[in-house]
């Protein structure tokens, strides 16, 4: 609704709580707080052992992300993260009001609905894609996730050991 997009994101139980700490200096309190304030961009993995792998990469690259370069003026352009293997992350920067104003980025927005549901991509965030990355687990391991929910790690992990075994096969 346009009462939580128009929200100011303050809390003043919050910032009381936080100043008492002594996090950061008082003359660095206002920038970070900016910093929490700033809305996170949109990070995405495709599923690094499933069916629709190329084809979702491929419409994604060739088809969506082209589309909607040219239709949101001063928008950054998709951005592969390249450290994470085949090329299979993205981040985009969304503008808070963009999918109001875009038809085509509202059809990327349809496509990553439709793509999660049937578990081709997975919504992110990029921080969270690095554990796994560096964990080297093996079928043989026992892993306990103790992570915030919904699992999304547990499930990269569980992609990387499927490529694994496909690739030994």
């Amino acid at each position: 609704s346009d009462e939580f997009a128009n929200s100011q994101l303050s809390n003043e139980r919050f910032d009381e709580y936080y100043k008492h700490q002594g996090v950061v200096s008082p003359d660095e309190w206002e920038e970070m707080m900016a910093c929490f304030r700033t809305p996170l961009p949109l990070t995405f993995r495709i599923n690094m052992s499933g069916k629709f792998r190329e084809s979702v990469k491929r419409k994604l690259e060739t088809q969506l992300f082209p589309k909607i370069k040219a239709d949101v003026p001063g928008m950054k352009p998709p951005k592969c993260l390249r450290w994470y293997p085949d090329q299979l992350a993205w981040q985009i920067d969304v503008p808070k009001d963009a999918l109001k104003k875009s038809e085509n980025l509202r059809a990327l927005h349809t496509f990553m609905v439709q793509a999660n549901e049937v578990g081709a991509i997975t919504r992110q965030e990029a921080v969270s894609m690095i554990p796994p990355l560096l964990l080297d687990v093996k079928p043989s391991h026992r892993v306990l996730d103790m992570c915030a929910a919904p699992g999304s790690k547990t499930f990269q992990l569980l992609e990387m050991l499927h490529v694994q075994a496909a690739r030994a096969a």
